[in-house]
């Protein structure tokens, strides 16, 4: 009986253990020599996802709660610094909690930054809209405005589902254009700044910047989601199953459906490319992102470089329920026409060889370089979503470390 207990015992734990390992044994961009940093860091988010995900079951809309919010930082946070707490107080910055014009933010200032002539960078914070805070990206701000020797403001806008386009979008307008017209006394130089976001605030910050253009120095998009008119594009397609934790093609478009104040019930449609109609796909939106300015140098799959791409299906119906939406520039700004580029600050755009928005930012480099806009594009062929994020902490990755590096770089020369 003891001999079989022992059996018994063992062969649950080794099913456990190859279960374990099984969930663990997510694609890894190749070139990413932390295999098992980026494992662990797959296998923690889409733990928290199917949690948040459960409470469907409970009548929760897109699962976004104060409770689940919470939860999804306080993870986060501990995969960036290894602490739930986050980082305590810092002898090289003084740092501030406060409000510009009614938006809430939070001031970095390098003590060894001084006079009233200071460079500043407005950040927007990622998390689809919906998710994530300035709590989280509270250690890479530290970075940025040590290394730069420059103010940073970080902006905490307010989030979808309940407040939609365009309330985030006019949030961090209100912030920078508090920060531009205040310079005296926040001693900072109004002719020196900059702005920037990652993913959902990369698309806020092009948006942002479609609206003040030379206003501002510098805007830099990290790896920005910039369009729903085609979710089959090559890096959708190619990258849906790369570190899905961080993002894939449906986190992303549950994530614009919030945003744009969509129903879910189109989610399916929408994935398959029939939300829009044949004349759309014929039209001079769908030109904008055309295959004619893909990277192809950046695409791995040979059949996708020159894709099929046909014209002759689509809902009409559904269309001219989001058309306003997903046609608005500050919704879509790779739906902007070539003068409303004109004008814009140098850019600085960074995207990853392993992300479902690397086309985006590639075809925004393109367009861009068409409209005669001084445009540089960071590509990290092995980079994947949310990788800035992880210079530093308990699961570091190189090309993180590299991409902030290379950041920092830029600002410092451009700023």
């Amino acid at each position: 009986m003891g001999v079989l207990k022992h059996l018994l015992t063992a062969t649950v734990a080794a099913y456990l253990a190859f279960g374990l390992f099984r969930y663990l044994d997510t694609s890894v961009p190749e070139g990413v020599p932390e295999v098992w940093n980026a494992r662990i860091l797959d296998a923690a988010l889409r733990t928290n996802g199917k949690l948040i995900l459960s409470l469907h079951d409970f009548g929760v809309t897109g699962g976004v709660t104060w409770f689940t919010r919470k939860m999804v930082d306080v993870v986060l946070t501990t995969l960036i610094t290894g602490s739930p707490f986050g980082k305590g107080d810092d002898p090289e910055l003084k740092i501030t909690d406060t409000q510009y014009n009614g938006v809430d933010v939070r001031v970095y200032e390098p003590k060894s930054c001084s006079g009233n002539d200071r460079p500043v960078l407005v950040y927007y914070h990622g998390g689809g809209w919906s998710w994530l805070s300035i709590d989280v990206y509270d250690p890479t701000m530290r970075e940025l405005a040590k290394r730069v020797s420059m103010v940073a403001v970080s902006v905490g806008y307010r989030q979808s589902p309940e407040h939609a386009h365009p309330i985030p979008f006019e949030d961090c307008l209100t912030a920078t254009e508090y920060v531009l017209n205040n310079a005296v006394k926040l001693n900072i130089d109004p002719t020196r700044v900059a702005i920037s976001g990652d993913s959902a605030g990369g698309h806020l910050t092009a948006a942002v910047a479609l609206r003040l253009k030379k206003k501002i120095k510098i805007q830099v998009p990290i790896y920005p989601c910039l369009q729903l008119l085609d979710l089959q594009t090559p890096s959708y397609i190619e990258n849906r199953m790369y570190i899905p934790g961080m993002l894939n093609d449906v986190s992303m478009l549950s994530y614009w459906l919030n945003y744009g104040n969509i129903s879910y019930d189109y989610m399916d449609d929408i994935l398959a490319n029939l939300h829009t109609s044949p004349a759309i796909k014929n039209s001079k939106y769908a030109e904008r992102i055309s295959p004619k300015y893909y990277m192809k140098e950046h695409i791995r799959t040979e059949s996708l470089k020159s894709p099929s791409k046909p014209t002759d299906f689509g809902n009409e119906t559904l269309f001219l329920i989001i058309e306003d939406t997903v046609l608005d520039p500050y919704f879509a700004p790779l739906m902007a026409d070539d003068a409303e580029y004109r004008g814009l600050p140098l850019t600085y755009v960074l995207t990853a060889g392993y992300d479902v928005l690397r086309d985006d930012g590639l075809i925004y480099v393109q367009r861009l370089k068409e409209a005669g806009v001084d445009v540089h594009l960071a590509h990290y062929s092995e980079g994947f979503h949310g990788m800035i994020f992880f210079f530093d902490g308990p699961i570091p990755f190189e090309v993180g470390k590299r991409a902030l590096a290379d950041l920092v770089a830029f600002l410092k020369k451009h700023l």
